[in-house]
C-alpha cells in the first residue's frame, strides 16, 4: 500500500463549498435530517485503480486506497470530495480523479434517504444524481469501485487533522527535513566523563518524548494522519543515540495482527514500523559498542485496553535471554558505574508482580510544583523514592507551561542530594497545546525548549530528565513542508548533556 494521501484539490478547504449562495433543492427543501447531517463525514479504504493528477495533462496516478468525505450543511448544500492514496510521501500531492469531487444539493427523507443533485462537478464526469442513506449516527454511500462504504461523522478533532490535510495543497513543501538534521555531531560516548561514583538521580539527562515516532508508521493507509497528529521527533533512535540522547519514552502498545499479538513501539493508537524487541536491539548494540553509556526508559500506554495479555507479553521480552544482563535493578542512589553497559526502565504501568527496573506513582498533569512532587518511585524490594515529575500538556494555551517548566528546573537544582534518597526528576519541556498534532509539539518547542536551554546556560546544578520534542532538530520542517519551526531541539540537547560538567 502506498504511504501518501494525495489531495484532490488545493484551493478550498474541506468544510467551503465552491459556491458562496446556496442553491435551493427544491420544493421540500433539504428535509428533516438537515440537522443531524450537517457536518463532515469520511470513510477511508483500500482500493486499487488509477486517478489522473490536476496538472493541466492528466497524468495518470496509480492508488490503493482512497478517502471519502461528504459535507453537508443545513440550508440543502454540500461538498463531495474523494481523494486518492498514492506515491511513496507522507505530504500530500495534488491528484484529481475520474470522480474526484463537486457540489451538491440534497433533499432527505424521514425513512433516511437522502438524495443529492450534482451542481458543479469541476468538468468531471460522473453521476449527476445518487442517493445515501442515514440510519444510527452513520451514512451508507458507495465507493469508487462500487462497494458499499459506512461513513463517520467527524468531531472537532478529525475535522481539523482533515482539513489541515487538504489546507496542504499538494505542494509537497518547500523545505527538506534531511537539510536541518545534525551533521557532525558525535556524542556517543559524552558519559565517559563522568564519575563511576556519581549518582544518576544528580545527572541531567536528554530525553526525548515520544522517541520512536520518526521510525515511520505500521500502517500505510493511516500513515499520513499518524504523521500529522503524532510525530514528535524527526530523528530515528540510532541518530538520538549518537547526537547524545539517553531517555526514551518508550510507549510499548499491544498490536493485534491476525490474532497474534506484538509489542510496538507507538504514540497511542499511532503505531510505528519499531517493534519493541528491535527497539530493546537497537539500545543493546549501541551500548555494546559504546559500554560507558547508559540509557533509562519510562514506559507508558494509552491505547492497550487489554493490560493482562500486554502484561504478560512484556514480562516475557524482558526476562528473554536475548536481554540477559541488559537491564538494571533501580534503587534510590543507583551510580554511574552501576548503570554502564545497561537500560533502567521506570515503568508507569504495572505489567508484573515485581517490576524490572521501578514503578511510577503519582504522575500529575498539574501547574502546581507541590503536586508534582508527591510522586515515588517503587523498586524491586518495595522500597519507594521520591518521584518529581512536571508534565502539563494538552490545554487549549499554554499558559504557564514555560514558567511550570522553569520552576522544575530550580527545585530540582536546589535538591539536598546528600539524603538517603534524594529525589528522581522528570521535566517535560514537552508537549502540545489546543490541537494534537506533529505541528503543535512543533510549536511548543519553539518556546519550552527555548526557555529551558536559556535557563540551563546561565544556572548551575543537576536538573534530572528534560523530556523534549525533536531533540537534535534545531530547526523542524512543518507537515506540509511549508513552515520551519525554530525547535532549538540540538541546543537544548547540547545544553542538557554540558550541565553535567558544572556539577561537582
Amino acid at each position: 500500500m502506498m504511504a501518501a494521501l494525495l489531495i484532490i484539490s488545493s484551493n478550498f478547504v474541506l468544510t467551503a463549498c465552491s459556491s458562496d449562495d446556496p442553491v435551493s433543492p427544491g420544493e421540500s427543501g433539504p428535509g428533516p435530517l438537515a440537522e443531524v447531517l450537517s457536518g463532515m463525514w469520511y470513510n477511508i479504504y483500500d482500493a486499487e485503480g488509477t486517478a489522473q493528477r490536476d496538472d493541466g495533462e492528466g497524468t495518470p496516478v496509480d492508488y490503493d486506497a482512497v478517502i471519502e468525505i461528504y459535507s453537508y450543511d443545513e440550508k440543502g448544500s454540500g461538498c463531495f470530495y474523494r481523494s486518492f492514496f498514492g506515491d511513496d510521501e507522507l505530504t500530500p500531492r495534488l491528484v484529481q480523479g475520474t470522480e474526484g469531487y463537486g457540489d451538491f444539493t440534497y433533499t432527505s427523507k424521514a425513512d433516511g434517504t437522502v438524495n443529492m443533485a450534482l451542481k458543479n462537478n469541476r468538468k468531471q464526469s460522473y453521476p449527476q444524481s445518487w442517493s445515501v442513506t442515514y440510519a444510527a449516527e452513520t451514512i451508507t454511500a458507495k465507493g469508487v469501485d462500487g462497494r458499499e462504504l459506512t461513513l463517520e461523522k467527524a468531531d472537532e478533532e478529525m475535522k481539523a487533522v482533515l482539513e489541515t490535510i487538504l489546507k496542504s495543497g499538494g505542494k509537497g513543501g518547500k523545505y527538506d527535513i534531511e537539510k536541518y538534521k545534525p551533521k557532525g555531531v558525535d556524542n556517543s560516548q559524552w558519559m565517559k566523563s563522568l564519575a563511576d561514583s556519581r549518582l544518576v538521580a544528580d545527572l541531567s539527562l536528554p530525553g526525548s518524548h515520544d522517541a520512536c515516532t520518526a521510525e515511520g508508521w505500521h500502517d500505510d493507509l493511516l500513515a499520513p494522519i499518524w504523521e500529522l497528529t503524532a510525530k514528535c521527533n524527526d530523528l530515528t533512535i540510532k541518530e538520538q543515540l549518537k547526537i547524545g540522547m539517553r531517555v526514551f519514552d518508550l510507549r510499548p502498545e499491544l498490536f493485534v495482527d491476525l490474532e497474534e499479538t506484538e509489542l510496538r513501539c507507538s504514540h497511542g493508537i499511532s503505531f510505528t514500523k519499531m517493534l519493541v524487541v528491535d527497539f530493546f536491539r537497537t539500545l543493546q548494540s549501541f551500548l555494546a559498542d559504546n559500554p560507558s553509556e547508559f540509557c533509562v526508559l519510562t514506559v507508558d500506554l494509552s491505547a492497550t485496553d487489554d493490560k493482562e495479555t500486554w502484561g504478560k507479553d512484556f514480562t516475557e521480552l524482558l526476562n528473554s535471554t536475548e536481554f540477559t544482563g541488559l537491564f538494571a535493578d533501580f534503587k534510590s542512589r543507583l551510580t554511574v558505574g552501576e548503570m554502564r553497559g545497561h537500560v533502567l526502565i521506570l515503568a508507569r504501568e504495572k505489567y508484573a508482580e515485581k517490576p524490572i527496573g521501578g514503578y511510577c506513582y503519582g504522575w500529575v498533569y498539574d501547574l502546581e510544583l507541590e503536586k508534582q512532587q508527591k510522586g515515588h518511585i517503587l523498586a524491586a524490594d518495595d522500597s519507594k523514592t521520591p518521584l518529581w515529575v512536571q508534565d502539563y500538556w494538552g490545554q487549549p494555551t499554554r499558559d504557564g507551561k514555560d514558567e511550570a517548566v522553569v520552576r522544575m528546573l530550580e527545585a530540582a537544582a536546589a535538591r539536598d542530594m546528600s539524603v538517603e534518597r534524594p529525589a528522581w526528576v522528570i521535566n517535560f519541556p514537552s508537549a502540545y497545546f489546543t490541537l494534537p498534532l506533529s505541528d503543535s509539539y512543533r510549536d511548543n518547542a519553539t518556546y519550552a525548549n527555548v526557555v529551558t536551554a536559556d535557563w540551563l546556560d546561565t544556572h548551575e546544578g543537576s536538573v534530572g530528565i528534560i523530556y523534549m520534542d525533536f531533540g537534535g532538530m534545531d530547526k523542524s520542517v512543518s507537515y506540509d513542508g511549508e513552515e520551519l519551526y525554530e525547535t532549538a531541539g540540538m541546543r537544548l540537547v547540547t545544553a542538557v548533556i554540558e550541565q553535567n560538567a558544572v556539577t561537582p
